[in-house]
């Protein structure tokens, strides 16, 4: 008797490798390597993942745009983070509709109130702290800036305090958030799933096609961070990694899963940033940020609000409005104006040059040192995060 199991077919096996990557939520480590591994790459190329300045740049085009301003910028469509920004947008989108979960999801008043203040308090702290989770925090303790670690110190308070007045919220105004969101529950023609798989295939192959324009107009280099965004959002997506929840759950529920997939990716980005530095792959000073201490901590601490209050962070919410959610969408448009307008007051006031200074670590210890250092400092946040997985003393109560 023939026992033999039948040889699975070509479309057999490319549907199950479909169903790998589009039918169930990717491991929260798994993302951690990948984004920190785009990272280093994205380092290389030319220079580190950043959000907060792309954004800014499209408020900045904004104002010009209107007249409010006449400001002297590169074209949204030609800088470099911003197409980055477009591309996080543009895969995450694709990735949802591959995924069948895109919706347009609306929100209740209430919702999209925090989400204009909370987009409004993250402009201002990337403004103050030079970036965002991702420039200010991971790219710049990746780069062995001490400002980094100064802002994910301000995070941290930012999200406390945020995490408070959300309970606050909860506590006395449930009424606001009970109402009813609108259009919630309505499909549309996007509900159907096949409709959206090949949705979600157009969608990558027009970003393809728009990469391959810029390389043929000589902006190849405009290409490569369109791309690099596409993989960036597609890999958010579908893990649905997220920073807010790295630095907001441990309060919240003691859940450390997220904390931990980014303390992962900052020990591989500190090792893969330092090879290239150490290299003079390089400039050392490359992503050190200016902002230390006083900006990158008290930006750290009024981004960490924002991001609370929005529920999302740059990238955060870049991802999330290529799902459809369009309080993310308004905390986006409120970044990007807030921090056009605060960036600018900053310049103009002279206290862009008062809120800190660069710090690159090897030049105050040796490199083995710095490394050891922050990777330390990173080692006993995960202990930290440990501890009260398992003792759930840093929760707050409710």
């Amino acid at each position: 008797m023939n026992t033999s199991e039948p040889t699975p077919s070509i479309l057999g096996t490319i549907g199950k490798g479909y169903d790998a990557l589009f039918g169930k939520q990717w491991a929260a480590w798994v993302a951690g390597i990948l984004l920190a591994v785009a990272n280093i790459l994205l380092f290389a190329y030319q220079k580190p993942w950043s959000a907060a300045d792309g954004v800014r740049n499209w408020g900045d085009w904004v104002f010009n745009t209107v007249g409010l301003a006449d400001k002297v910028i590169i074209s949204p469509y030609l800088y470099s983070t911003s197409l980055l920004n477009f591309g996080v947008i543009g895969g995450a989108f694709a990735a949802a509709l591959l995924a069948g979960q895109f919706r347009v999801q609306g929100a209740p008043p209430f919702e999209l109130l925090k989400g204009l203040v909370g987009g409004i308090l993250m402009g201002v702290g990337a403004a103050m702290a030079f970036g965002c989770n991702i420039g200010g925090f991971f790219s710049a303790t990746s780069a062995l800036s001490l400002a980094g670690l100064a802002m994910m110190a301000g995070l941290m308070i930012g999200v406390y305090i945020g995490l408070r007045l959300l309970i606050l919220e909860v506590t006395h105004l449930d009424f606001a958030a009970s109402a009813p969101a609108p259009g919630a529950g309505k499909r549309g023609i996007l509900a159907n799933e096949r409709n959206q798989k090949v949705l979600g295939m157009l969608v990558l192959a027009s970003g393809l096609v728009v990469a391959l324009l810029y390389d043929g107009f000589d902006y190849s280099v405009r290409a490569g961070f369109l791309l690099f965004g596409l993989v960036i959002g597609m890999i958010m997506q579908r893990s649905r990694f997220c920073f807010v929840k790295a630095f907001r759950e441990p309060f919240l529920t003691g859940d450390g899963e997220m904390t931990k997939a980014v303390i992962l990716a900052v020990f591989i980005g500190v090792l893969g940033f330092s090879i290239l530095k150490w290299t003079d792959l390089k400039d050392w000073d490359a992503q050190v940020s200016s902002a230390f201490w006083m900006g990158s901590l008290l930006g750290g601490i009024v981004f960490g609000v924002g991001m609370s209050i929005s529920g999302g962070c740059a990238t955060g919410c870049l991802w999330r409005a290529g799902e459809g959610q369009i309080k993310l969408w308004v905390a986006i448009a409120a970044f990007s104006l807030s921090g056009a307008l605060f960036r600018g007051w900053l310049e103009d006031s002279g206290w862009l040059m008062k809120l800190g200074e660069p710090v690159f670590l090897p030049e105050f210890m040796s490199w083995k040192m710095s490394i050891a250092t922050v990777l330390g400092i990173m080692f006993l946040w995960y202990l930290l995060v440990v501890w009260n997985e398992a003792k759930k003393r840093l929760v707050v109560a409710w």
